[in-house]
């Protein structure tokens, strides 16, 4: 078994109390707001979901992702893909319609076996880009109508689950976002939506779990299963690093497995060799998107301790005003979390650690 750093069905990235809430919560039609931050396991956890629904055969769910979409346009034809694979009974050759000219859409598309609404609904989200004439609003409109109406021909209920829900007004396109589906989602009752956040999205009639980091014995469990065994100052050393998040668990297991040494020595040395390596490249280019007057209140915060706009302006001779400002652009851009009023933090424990090294350096 290899560790990966890519979302997996892990059961030790939750609860089972978790996974069984949000299975009763779906088969009871209730829409779930699944939240924590970034590398806790969400999208594992929609894996696992999608997965258990898939085995009921009385759900049929689809996971609309992010990932390595760049536009509105994008995020359209990737999740158009994922629907399709999701109701592959329906579509046999789904590729095929992907690649399809117009010439030869229309009858590819009448030879399908699903209603005379799914076609249209498919046709339109297929050629959206070649028609100057279609709005964008109706394009996103279908795109989250699509696997409702598929559904009928199933006679399934749809699930729909959307990966970093609280990216989606990100993705624009004219006048058109995507957080067009925030409005949309109130009219799709014969639809059960269970959004992933790293931020509360204010919904209404949305059950909301929150995901918490791996336990101390979860992170020994996880390590045995891929034939590593770490005495107890050494899992320590792994498990306060991480502070329980799967990513970095599997991150420093694999740096463990691929070293070949266990004693908390070796250990130690493997994770602080990877913030001057790896680590430090990865964490390095993410700075690039902050501003100038940004990153001072990022290693600030990170040097000293500190979690508060009145505690960050003292020390940075900054106006409370304008840390509180720049604190939320830098929430928006996923580096620190409002984890109360007035406090935020940086909650990739990780990336902490390297500001706090590299602020000394």
């Amino acid at each position: 078994m290899a560790f990966t750093l890519k979302p997996v069905r892990s059961r030790h990235c939750y609860s089972q109390q978790e996974l069984d809430f949000a299975l009763k919560s779906i088969k009871s039609n209730k829409d779930i707001l699944i939240l924590g931050p970034e590398k806790i396991g969400k999208s594992s956890f929609l894996l696992q979901i999608s997965e258990k629904l898939r085995s009921s055969k009385s759900h049929t769910p689809v996971i609309f992702s992010a990932e390595n979409c760049i536009t509105l346009e994008s995020y359209v034809k990737k999740n158009l893909l994922s629907i399709m694979e999701a109701y592959k009974e329906l579509f046999p050759h789904h590729q095929a319609l992907i690649s399809a000219s117009i010439l030869e859409l229309d009858k590819l598309v009448s030879a399908l076996k699903i209603g005379e609404s799914a076609k249209q609904c498919l046709k339109l989200l297929l050629i959206f880009e070649n028609d100057p004439k279609t709005s964008m609003d109706d394009v996103v409109k279908h795109l989250f109508t699509f696997p409702s109406i598929l559904a009928k021909d199933t006679k399934t209920t749809a699930v729909v689950m959307i990966d970093d829900a609280d990216l989606l007004h990100t993705f624009k396109s004219d006048k058109t976002s995507l957080s067009l589906f925030f409005d949309l989602h109130k009219s799709l009752r014969d639809t059960v939506f269970v959004l992933a956040a790293s931020r509360r999205i204010p919904l209404e009639g949305f059950a909301e779990i929150s995901l918490n980091p791996m336990s101390i014995d979860d992170t020994r469990t996880l390590l045995k299963d891929h034939d590593i065994e770490l005495d107890e100052k050494a899992l320590n050393t792994v498990y306060n690093l991480a502070e329980g998040v799967p990513f970095y668990i599997n991150y420093f297991g694999r740096l463990i497995k691929h070293s070949g040494k266990t004693d908390s020595s070796s250990v130690n040395e493997a994770i602080n060799d990877s913030l001057s390596n790896e680590l430090h490249f990865y964490f390095s280019e993410k700075l690039k998107s902050l501003s100038p007057k940004e990153l001072p209140i990022l290693f600030c915060m990170a040097e000293h301790s500190v979690n508060t706009p009145s505690r960050i302006s003292r020390l940075l001779d900054y106006s409370q005003t304008n840390v509180r400002r720049f604190l939320s652009i830098m929430e928006e851009k996923g580096f620190v979390t409002l984890k109360e009023r007035g406090v935020f933090e940086i909650h990739d424990p990780v990336f902490r650690r390297w500001l706090e090294v590299q602020s000394r350096s």
